[in-house]
């Protein structure tokens, strides 16, 4: 995985950070709520309704990174978004 720097970069130019839009979508009031679990069915549902092309493959990444806590990479942006489904 690359710096964060590089992820972070990426994340600014898109549309909206993901995890920003996750957690606005889920109804999360704190970026922070989405490491629990209180509102994994929503946010299920959110990451299930987003293109897993809106966002680089970084930045999913880091979104599972974020939710799931562990450091994975991924060939595609699509494999990343499994994986944060799978978790939730």
């Amino acid at each position: 995985m690359k710096t964060g720097e590089n992820r972070i970069e990426k994340d600014k130019n898109a549309k909206d950070g993901l995890l920003d839009r996750i957690a606005a979508e889920s109804g999360c009031m704190y970026l922070s709520d989405l490491r629990g679990c209180i509102f994994k069915g929503r946010c299920r549902f959110v990451v299930a309704g987003i293109a897993a092309n809106d966002y680089p493959v970084k930045v999913w990444e880091d979104a599972v990174y974020y939710i799931i806590g562990t450091e994975e990479e991924f060939k595609t942006a699509e494999a990343a978004k499994q994986r944060l489904l799978e978790y939730l």
